[in-house]
């Protein structure tokens, strides 16, 4: 008996373990179903994170529902919640509300397209209407799951449920009317509709009904507003006043502190062209405030607290606007002319946050007011030394403005994930809590100024941190549907790759970008601006910023990337699109031919002596390729987007195993020089001057300091690099031949050795310039260019000419005579000679 009770204990004990071996497989991995409407599969993946953990993963195959996508949960250490987003392709859409999973759930779950929500068995799938959209006084765009055929869309079968009345479309069809089969739709109706209607609800059949939100209807000239928004000091008053149209109520929240309590809670009143506004006594200064907003679309939320969009001084951890009128002094700029301009690419952190920066305020806007700073034990200067040292005029600092961030932690970031456009990030302050974000950045924009350097500031206006409409720090919770691009169906476009695009083309948001240029130019003294992704930005919105910034300052400079990353409904702004408009542009042309293409491993001409016509054209300003003055072409090699200099250099030669050490800062030395010697705006990464490396990381934007921040211990190691830049700087300063400012001037003064009957050895380019008509002290210039790993010999046109010892510790321009006609140039070299 004992026996058997033996065997039956044993099987039972057999049968647990099993069990709990199973369950733990299981929880090993978590089956995703995931099914969109249309069937239109191809290319999507599944995003999912954790606070410390991303991961892309790929469907392992389909089924009768959808994709199925497995996570190894041992991947994410066992989390307690996972994120999950649908995505198409290099983000180029993506499947918005995020989806949290957690171990309640189960570890096989279903997720429908566009649904918020998590199933733990298979869902619903039959026919519903996923949104709609008052898009005119008389039309809705109505979206269903899955399409409808003709016969199924006749206007009887649709009711409108308004606040006080029910109508019925008088003419129903697809969006486009072309479409053998759509799912979308536009209702139109004979009577009028207004905001004033609200609430409504769409009907389709016995179909639950769908809640209609308020989108096209807003843009329209009865809600423009031309008048100053935010918040305004009038003698004694202070005006808040927000431009929120499909409000009902606009409610005013003050706080003591970034932190503290709420003090009141004060009702705005309703005024003409969709503002709101209300006029309090000064005593409030000091205080913060927030904005709650109760309204007729159902993406409204009155429990939300909002920023008010042209706050000028957001504060952490709670994004309250700190009640505050500066009153900085502010240095008057520089004189300097677009055309001497040499911009130097600098991100606050990076440029101090090194123990051996010798810079105090690490990190922060501080630390680019702290003068006679040192390597630490050495007489070699670093921080804002180092920038007169080295001779540039301009600073661009990447982002300054509020972004995603969390402001008391050290997680880097760059900062192209902005929330607030108008008030400077706390990240760099040294108080994120009140206004020293405001005082301290214009300390840093005086420090520069007393020093001789312009300052250009780094706007991302393509995009905000709102990466879906669900997401509402602002805009999105102020005016839901408005600021942003969105296609039919009420998902984003995403032409820049970071959830979607502002839309820059809708007056009012054209007026807020405008009017945040001009508030940096008359607040800051900004003297430019470089726009994020500005493909994205319509052409009309920028040709206005330059009108109306060029009133204020004659002198301002704008320039941007003329791409974009992902599809958009606009015609992007785009090289060529900048001529004679006063804009200037990123030539990633002249780039690529130089130090090879930015989107792969190849090398360029530095390298192996290739895309000789290429460099030519970005020589002579690239007047022959899509500029119609130098002056709108920005010549660089690198910048924080992809490797720097030294580490493209690094990865192109990899497989070349003769390459020298020497020899790649030849190549890096000479990339540099073609750079400040060429016609356009010259533009430098910052360490650059001493050969910069981040490990061959080429997007470091969330990477820690040990990869992003500046090594000043590398200008002392690579000192000959640095002297060889400064003195490039010195000559392109001093001699105006470098620096034309016009297509006329180019083509005039400035002629290729094959032009003027001289023959070029194999690879090599070498131009002549006629020095006295650009007015300069050099009646006449050559600069000869040898990419090759040995010496060349080049035949000079008659005369006695003097070569210039760039590479000279002084820093001085003595030369040497040159008589014989004949000049042997050294390997990976330029040779700048005069007469």
């Amino acid at each position: 008996m004992i026996k058997y009770l033996y065997t039956i204990l044993f099987i039972l004990l057999t049968t647990v373990i099993n069990q709990n071996t199973g369950v733990e497989q299981d929880m090993k991995k978590l089956t995703v179903h995931y099914h969109r409407y249309m069937q239109d599969y191809e290319g999507w993946t599944l995003w999912s994170w954790t606070d410390s953990i991303r991961k892309e993963i790929k469907p392992v195959r389909t089924d009768n529902y959808g994709l199925v996508f497995e996570i190894d949960i041992t991947d994410f250490n066992y989390p307690d919640i996972i994120g999950l987003l649908p995505k198409y392709k290099n983000w180029e859409n993506k499947d918005t509300p995020e989806r949290f999973w957690t171990n309640k759930a189960g570890y096989e779950i279903w997720l429908i397209q566009s649904d918020k929500n998590i199933y733990q068995t298979t869902p619903d799938l039959s026919l519903k209407i996923l949104n709609a959209f008052l898009d005119g006084e008389n039309y809705i765009t109505a979206t269903f799951t899955h399409p409808l055929i003709k016969n199924d869309i006749k206007p009887s079968l649709f009711s409108l449920i308004l606040k006080n009345k029910k109508i019925k479309p008088s003419k129903v069809d697809y969006l486009n009317p072309t479409d053998s089969l759509s799912n979308i739709l536009t209702l139109k109706f004979n009577s009028t509709i207004t905001i004033d209607d609200f609430p409504a609800n769409i009907y389709y059949k016995d179909l639950p009904c769908c809640v209609v939100h308020i989108r096209d209807y807003l843009v329209n000239e009865k809600f423009y507003f031309d008048g100053k928004l935010g918040l305004l000091k009038e003698n004694d008053s202070l005006i808040f006043r927000l431009f929120a149209p499909s409000a009902t109520e606009v409610k005013l929240n003050i706080y003591e502190s970034a932190r503290g309590k709420r003090l009141e809670q004060i009702s705005l009143e309703k005024r003409d062209n969709g503002v709101w506004e209300i006029k309090l006594p000064d005593r409030y200064i000091g205080e913060y405030y927030t904005y709650s907003v109760a309204g007729l679309d159902p993406h409204h939320d009155p429990t939300l607290e909002l920023t008010d969009p042209y706050s000028a001084c957001v504060t952490a951890p709670h994004s309250r606007s700190k009640i505050y009128f500066d009153n900085t002094k502010m240095i008057y700029p520089p004189d300097t002319e677009i055309d001497e301009l040499i911009i130097y690419e600098v991100h606050v952190r990076d440029f101090s946050i090194s123990d051996d920066s010798g810079i105090k305020a690490k990190g922060k806007f501080l630390g680019f007011c702290e003068e006679g700073t040192n390597l630490q034990g050495q007489d070699i200067s670093t921080g804002i030394d180092h920038l007169k040292e080295l001779g540039i005029n301009a600073v661009h600092l990447l982002p300054v403005s509020d972004f995603d961030n969390d402001e008391f932690s050290d997680n880097y970031n760059w900062g192209y994930m902005p929330v607030n456009f108008n008030s400077p990030d706390g990240w760099y302050a040294t108080n994120p809590e009140d206004e020293s974000r405001v005082i301290e950045l214009k300390k840093l924009i005086n420090s520069l100024h007393k020093n001789g350097i312009k300052v250009i500031l780094d706007m991302v206006y393509n995009h905000t941190a709102e990466g879906s409409p669900e997401v509402r720090y602002n805009f999105n919770g102020i005016v839901p549907h408005f600021y942003y691009r969105e296609k039919p169906d009420g998902t984003y476009w995403n032409g820049s790759g970071c959830g979607n695009e502002v839309r820059s083309e809708n007056p009012m948001v054209r007026k807020f970008i405008i009017d945040s240029m001009i508030y940096w130019v008359k607040e800051y003294n900004i003297d430019g601006f470089r726009l994020d992704l500005m493909g994205l930005i319509d052409l009309e919105t920028l040709k206005l910023a330059v009108k109306e910034l060029k009133k204020i300052r004659p002198d301002i400079f704008i320039y941007g990337e003329p791409w974009i990353v992902g599809e958009t409904p606009i015609k992007p702004t785009l090289k060529g699109d900048q001529k004679s408009t006063g804009i200037a542009v990123f030539n990633d042309n002249f780039r690529d031919a130089i130090k090879g293409p930015w989107y792969n491993t190849e090398p360029g001409y530095i390298q192996q002596a290739i895309y000789i016509d290429k460099i030519k054209k970005g020589i002579i300003g690239s007047i022959t390729d899509f500029t119609d003055s130098p002056l709108e072409t920005i010549n660089y090699v690198a910048c924080h987007d992809g490797r720097t200099l030294w580490d493209r250099i690094q990865v192109t030669t990899q497989n070349e195993p003769s390459a020298t050490f020497e020899q790649k800062v030849a190549m890096h030395k000479l990339a540099i020089a073609i750079i400040l010697t060429s016609q356009g705006i010259p533009f430098i990464h910052a360490g650059d001057e001493f050969l910069r490396t981040k490990f061959g990381e080429h997007n470091s934007y969330n990477l820690p300091d040990e990869i992003n921040k500046i090594r000043w211990s590398n200008k002392e190691k690579y000192y000959d690099v640095f002297n060889y830049v400064k003195g490039l700087i010195k000559i392109r300063k001093e001699h105006p031949a470098f620096r034309m400012k016009t297509k006329e001037d180019i083509l005039q003064n400035l002629e290729f050795f094959e032009d003027i009957g001289l023959q070029v050895p194999e690879n090599c380019i070498a131009y002549w310039m006629n020095g006295k008509k650009a007015g300069d002290s050099w009646e006449e210039i050559i600069v000869l260019i040898n990419p090759n790993r040995s010496e060349k010999e080049f035949i000079l046109p008659d005369g006695e000419w003097s070569l210039i010892p760039i590479n000279n510790p002084m820093g001085n321009t003595n030369t040497q005579k040159i008589i014989d006609n004949l000049i042997t140039v050294d390997p990976i070299s330029l040779f700048i000679l005069s007469k």
